[in-house]
């Protein structure tokens, strides 16, 4: 039997961007949805799931796999403001939270055992589901690779734990490929030693694992087997940089060029860089060529750390015209180098 710990939370937004945008259209829940960032499906809810369509798949291939499918544009900054309000309900009921995504995270909600953390876990979807109308799922264990797992388990729209009493087997059975971590490169290393499932793991030599899968891999397999894996929630004191992007319905029209969709962008991560208490010194802009060239992006940093709104207007300016501007498929600004605005003398660049 492991050591007993504090439980642990991993919550997980169901089909995040999907359940989004289906707030404003109920009338879709039951058929298949899937929503999109120029040729690639963002998300799908779970009636596209079964139909075959996966997030990263190609629209045309979506449509083919289901005939029926609805496909809805990603709403950006509904995202944005969803999942910066998701965070602030994980950071009421956590003093300890550490972002995976925009929709996930892992939370130390300060439980000393099962029930205290499972009553937190169905408070917490509740209260998501009450204030945001999306669904969360939420795993309950003493590691976070078990937490983790419990909320795969939960989804859709549940509340799964895995007991003390059940780690035992569960890390001797686990398939190599539902490990939390191991990619497709490391997965088929170990298939060409006929590791199936953690407890292969304990006939290959120490020194032949470090020299297949690399000594940072190979440790971190020998301590999932041995329940040693990690089990602490690592907040992140602030954000390091914050995103806003959409994509242009018609190039051309006058309500969508480029420098319009720039501006609007550029006041949404302002204005979500100011209400967590953040400025920025660096920006970074994302174009997505119409068709399927790849992104390109301008950057630049070093700019004395600024919550003027002109100031950083005037720098994507230029950086939006520091080259040829193509047909555009939509646009990302990220805000760089974030420091507590506290901190630094508001000043222009």
């Amino acid at each position: 039997m492991f050591e007993a710990g504090r439980p642990l939370l991993h919550a997980d937004a169901d089909c995040f961007f999907a359940s989004v945008a289906l707030r404003r259209r109920p009338d879709l829940r039951a058929r298949p949805v899937a929503v999109v960032n120029h040729v690639f499906v963002a998300s799908a809810n779970y009636p596209a799931r079964a139909g075959g369509v996966r997030s990263a798949m190609l629209v045309q291939e979506a449509r083919h796999r289901c005939p029926e499918l609805v496909v809805l544009d990603v709403p950006y900054a509904e995202v944005e403001e969803v999942g910066d309000a998701l965070f602030e309900i994980f950071h009421r009921f956590a003093p300890a939270v550490e972002p995976g995504s925009v929709e996930e995270a892992f939370l130390d909600v300060g439980a000393e055992d099962w029930p205290a953390a499972l009553d937190t876990a169905q408070a917490l979807r509740k209260q998501v589901q009450q204030e945001l109308g999306i669904t969360v799922s939420v795993g309950v264990g003493r590691t976070k690779l078990m937490a983790k797992l419990a909320s795969r388990a939960a989804k859709p729209d549940g509340l799964y734990s895995i007991a003390l009493q059940d780690e035992p087997q569960l890390r001797a059975d686990l398939p190599i490929g539902q490990v939390w971590g191991v990619g497709q490169k490391t997965f088929a290393r170990l298939e060409n030693l006929d590791v199936q499932r953690l407890a292969d793991l304990d006939r290959i030599p120490r020194a032949q694992l470090q020299q297949v899968c690399g000594t940072t891999m190979a440790r971190r397999l020998w301590q999932i087997r041995a329940g040693t894996d990690d089990a602490r929630v690592r907040p992140v004191r602030h954000r390091d940089s914050l995103s806003a992007e959409s994509s242009i319905a018609g190039y051309g029209r006058p309500d969508h060029s480029p420098e319009q969709l720039l501006t609007l962008c550029l006041e949404r991560v302002l204005h979500r860089a100011e209400k967590a208490g953040l400025v920025g010194n660096g920006l970074t802009l994302t174009l997505q060529p119409a068709g399927e060239e790849l992104p390109l992006r301008r950057k630049q940093s070093g700019f004395t750390a600024t919550a003027d709104r002109s100031a950083w207007q005037s720098a994507a300016d230029r950086l939006l015209h520091a080259g040829p501007v193509p047909p555009l498929a939509g646009l990302r600004v990220t805000l760089t180098g974030l420091l507590p605005a506290d901190q630094v003398p508001q000043t222009l660049f």
